[in-house]
């Protein structure tokens, strides 16, 4: 936000207009190209179907078939490669079971592939994609890594980091003013200078809750990559230690898919399931256990996971636990970041405030330059 400077500004006051004004314009390009990208990816889901890159749902009333029917197919039918990890998510798939896979020797998720099978059949769909090569894949790598990958989260951390200043700073400098005039007034024939001005604070201030929120579980997010690193490393170090010459084989444990899932599915609440399962050897679990991912009915119990380690040999479950808070915040942020937990009313309220506050990222950079403007004409 931007205001007139008052009579006898402080200080603290010439401090947060110089946050403000500087904050903003260093950040105004970049910012303006993830408000852009953000905008298409709130609808990554509709518009995913809509392009026919993930399979329509199925019919999930009907008895399922093994999970390791799904996988031994999927491993027929593509020899080089191995299954990383299954998941399972009624909401988005309904009969349908994901899976990712990498080549044979792979620990990382790096050149993975998406594949479907229906649940009561086993059968692959005919969708096999690169999740980067898609659309959204595309603007996904762009507004999260910049291209960058790690560097690049952290180039966007950064930016939400000069966003939050921004924001911050505004309230500080627009506040002298609410005391004194009616909140968000916009002044008639005073000039198009001040009508902007004016529609600056004044669209500032509606949109304020919203950008802060953005704002701040980006800042988070920018720490995605390397706090899942880190909290893998420190969650499996010891396993690692006691199991790294027992390695299984990662493309066909003896333990299948089924027995470790059954197992962890005991130990959970009844309202409980697993949404996702991590094969050994991968670099979210071990050379020796799988990784199961189990999350609640609804609410933060529906976006927090439970994580439980299952011996790939014997399919016991050696360690069940929740995540770290920090990763808790992180997992989070993400929903209310791109605003996919209300349906389709939030995305377009989502999708509103982000183009009102693009609108005045740009309109602030307009201000910024009609004064240099004016104090060049004047000198003149």
């Amino acid at each position: 936000m931007a205001a007139m400077t008052p009579h006898r500004p402080t200080r603290w006051y010439r401090l947060n207009l110089w946050l403000h004004r500087w904050c903003s314009l260093v950040a105004t390009l970049p910012f303006l190209i993830l408000c852009l990208t953000g905008t298409v990816l709130i609808f990554h889901e509709e518009i995913d179907a809509a392009m026919g890159v993930v399979p329509a749902s199925v019919d999930d009333a009907r008895p399922r078939m093994p999970l390791q029917a799904s996988i031994d197919g999927i491993l027929a039918a593509n020899p080089g490669e191995r299954v990383a990890s299954i998941g399972i998510d009624p909401k988005e798939h309904p009969g349908l079971l994901l899976l990712v896979t990498v080549p044979t020797q792979a620990h990382k998720f790096e050149d993975m592939k998406l594949r479907f099978t229906e649940l009561a059949t086993a059968l692959p769909t005919e969708h096999a994609f690169d999740p980067t090569s898609t659309l959204t894949g595309f603007l996904l790598e762009l507004h999260a890594h910049w291209f960058l990958g790690v560097p690049g989260e952290l180039i966007g951390t950064l930016i939400a980091l000069l966003v939050l200043i921004s924001l911050l700073s505004g309230v500080v400098v627009y506040w002298p003013y609410v005391k004194k005039v009616a909140l968000g007034l916009l002044r008639r024939g005073r000039g198009p200078r001040l009508r902007q001005l004016d529609l600056h604070n004044l669209i500032g201030v509606v949109v304020l809750g919203w950008a802060l929120a953005v704002s701040l579980t980006g800042f988070l997010l920018g720490f995605g990559t390397v706090a899942t690193s880190a909290w893998s490393y420190t969650a499996f170090a010891e396993l690692r230690g006691q199991h790294d010459d027992a390695a299984v084989d990662a493309r066909r444990p003896p333990v299948d898919a089924d027995m470790a899932m059954a197992a962890v599915q005991r130990q959970l609440p009844p309202d409980w399931h697993i949404a996702s399962l991590i094969f050994p050897d991968t670099e979210f679990s071990t050379r020796h256990h799988y990784t199961a991912l189990a999350v609640g009915p609804s609410g933060l119990e529906g976006r927090l996971y439970r994580v439980g380690l299952v011996d790939a040999g014997s399919g016991e479950v050696v360690k069940l636990t929740e995540m770290p808070g920090y990763m808790k915040a992180i997992v989070l942020s993400q929903p209310l970041h791109f605003g996919d937990y209300g349906g389709l009313p939030l995305k377009i309220l989502w999708t509103l405030c982000t183009w009102l506050t693009l609108f005045i990222t740009a309109n602030g950079a307009w201000l910024w330059w009609d004064r240099r403007r004016r104090r060049k004409a004047g000198a003149r």
